[in-house]
């Protein structure tokens, strides 16, 4: 009886679980990175008018919350950056708002329209290189700040 009431409470804790790891990213176990696919590189331009926190539908990472930044082109067409996840992220953004921006961008197929994730970005003179020429996000590293120029 004991084992049968382990089992129960196994089955039912499985269950949020799964449903917890199914809400993240677009199901896939790896980013671009580890692919070894190289996307077109595009450059993009304009202000920056929101930067958002919180849970990315569109991550394959571990992280709860990505950080994003609403960009409004010359042409009145706002894009989402990606840019990665909030704890590793923020503190290099968090006055980006209000400020012209520009970022070296790719996107994927599984990505909506607008939606672009980011290799470097540039505003106020400073320059974050968020992944490197593999894609490899500085992240994923020991050291992050480095990446910061």
């Amino acid at each position: 009886m004991k084992n049968f009431m382990l089992f129960l409470f196994l089955v039912a804790l499985a269950g949020p679980l799964t449903t917890l790891n199914a809400q993240k990213g677009m199901g896939e176990s790896e980013g671009i990175a580890k692919t070894g696919e190289i996307p077109e590189m595009q450059t993009i331009s304009g202000l920056v008018t929101e930067i958002k926190k919180g849970p990315c539908t569109y991550t394959v990472g571990k992280s709860v919350s990505g950080t994003h930044l609403m960009v409004q082109t010359e042409d009145d067409v706002v894009l989402n950056i990606h840019l990665g996840p909030t704890a590793k992220i923020f503190d290099f953004i968090e006055d980006a708002k209000g400020h012209h921006l520009e970022a070296i961008v790719f996107t994927t197929e599984k990505l909506p329209e607008n939606h672009f994730i980011a290799k470097e970005v540039t505003y106020n003179e400073n320059k974050l290189v968020l992944r490197n020429g593999y894609l490899k996000p500085f992240w994923a590293h020991k050291k992050g700040r480095e990446y910061w120029k």
